[in-house]
């Protein structure tokens, strides 16, 4: 069986997707695409499951016989054909994969796909805009799940992943943090100093939009952390990736979506602006 990955994934979702507008079950399709073909070229209703569900993949002409059979119009089928060639192409996360839990790399993948990205953090800072000694006394915090000799491989791929917020192809980072997170003291005074400056700098560039929800603001909204992922095509829906103690974890059902959401809206309308949060930033630093 393939390694699923995102773009896999995503070609699978795109092609159920058009499959339910036909009106077509999995059987009929089947049928359909394997009719006139010699037996080498025949393709199974359960092979046809796999691919839907991003574990199994396609060579061109079994997608192009799916793409005619379904009557995809021409950017469709292009769409189509550039997700199978890709989900095939090794990327530069596969070089971490024996550092991190499978979820994690899933989340990575999508962070690497997505053109939108919204978090929501209580405890850190978004490591999207983590300064590297931040993200190093982070990581080497997770006492229960990373090992020490893991730690500086973990800071070099945390601090590669902060590429993609300079990609063509990215539009926007939101994120919501809380005012404790500024307050709460992650390594030296000089590390927080150094993220309190990286938080403005990346403000003032306009790079990305850190709002921060202020302690008047009363009781959070919600605990932890997660990341709502965005996708340019109407077909791929967005997905939840949310860490905790227990595991990383990944949600693409429409309830646990709409949740996150909601979460992540009420915490953003609760929150200062990403400007009026330069006040907050330079008050802590103050202080300091």
């Amino acid at each position: 069986m393939a390694r699923k990955t995102v773009r896999s994934r995503r070609l699978g979702k795109q092609l159920r997707h058009l499959r339910e507008h036909a009106n077509l079950n999995q059987d009929r399709l089947v049928e359909l695409i394997n009719t006139g073909q010699q037996v080498r070229a025949l393709l199974s209703q359960s092979q046809l499951s796999k691919v839907e569900a991003g574990s199994a993949r396609l060579d061109t002409e079994q997608l192009n016989r799916i793409i005619e059979v379904l009557r995809a119009d021409q950017a469709t089928a292009s769409r189509l054909h550039a997700l199978r060639a890709r989900a095939e192409e090794p990327g530069w996360l596969d070089e971490y994969s024996p550092y991190i839990q499978q979820a994690l790399e899933m989340a990575l993948e999508l962070g690497e796909e997505a053109t939108t990205i919204r978090t929501y953090d209580t405890v850190f800072v978004q490591g999207l805009v983590q300064t590297e000694e931040y993200a190093r006394a982070v990581i080497s915090s997770g006492v229960a799940f990373v090992r020490p000799t893991d730690v500086e491989t973990l800071v070099e791929l945390r601090m590669r992943r902060q590429a993609r917020l300079r990609a063509e192809s990215f539009e926007q980072l939101t994120a919501v943090i809380t005012e404790a997170t500024l307050r709460h003291q992650v390594g030296s005074r000089a590390v927080m100093r150094a993220q309190l400056e990286k938080l403005c700098q990346v403000t003032e560039d306009g790079l990305v939009a850190v709002h921060v929800l202020p302690n008047s603001e009363g009781p959070w909204p919600g605990l932890g952390s997660f990341v709502i992922y965005s996708f340019p095509e109407p077909e791929d829906s967005d997905v939840v990736y949310i860490d905790s103690d227990l595991g990383a974890s990944i949600h693409e059902d429409r309830d646990a979506i709409n949740c996150m959401r909601y979460t992540f809206n009420s915490a953003l309308t609760r929150a200062r602006a990403a400007q009026a949060s330069l006040e907050l930033y330079h008050l802590v630093m103050k202080e300091m």
